[in-house]
């Protein structure tokens, strides 16, 4: 009985040297084919050094992070710029301060501004009748 087991043993070491002598090879094809993937897709070939890559290569994570937004600085707030449009006209439409935000050149919306003014009673909103939109005027 212990022979039996011994080659038993011996016999099933072989096999899984034989499995494990299957997979290297298998990965050795697989590293192959992606070096000559990567070749064909501008990468980086063997021998020389890795560049930049170009934007169309990077994952779209890399590239929104890359893109990302930068915040942009004015000389006053966008409360400040909305109250003293407001002063000026008189009596704009939301409209008008959103036209006016863009023409500054501002991203987002003016209504996070008006919201906020609007709250901290700094504002009076008066909805227009049979249109949307309201007029603002100062409280």
């Amino acid at each position: 009985m212990p022979e039996t087991s011994s080659s038993f043993l011996t016999d099933r070491i072989q096999q899984l040297l034989d499995q494990r002598q299957q997979h290297t090879d298998a990965i050795g094809v697989i590293d192959k084919t992606l070096e000559q993937i990567n070749g064909l897709l501008g990468g980086v070939r063997p021998g020389r050094k890795p560049g930049p890559k170009p934007a169309a290569m990077l994952p779209a994570v890399e590239q929104a992070a890359k893109r990302g937004r930068r915040r942009q600085r004015f000389a006053i707030s966008g409360e400040e710029s909305v109250l003293a449009f407001v002063k000026e006209q008189g009596k704009p439409t939301s409209q008008e301060i959103e036209r006016q935000w863009r023409a500054e050149g501002r991203k987002g919306r003016a209504a996070k501004a008006l919201s906020k003014l609007t709250r901290e009673k700094d504002l009076k909103r008066a909805p227009m009748k049979g249109r949307r939109g309201s007029r603002y005027m100062l409280a």
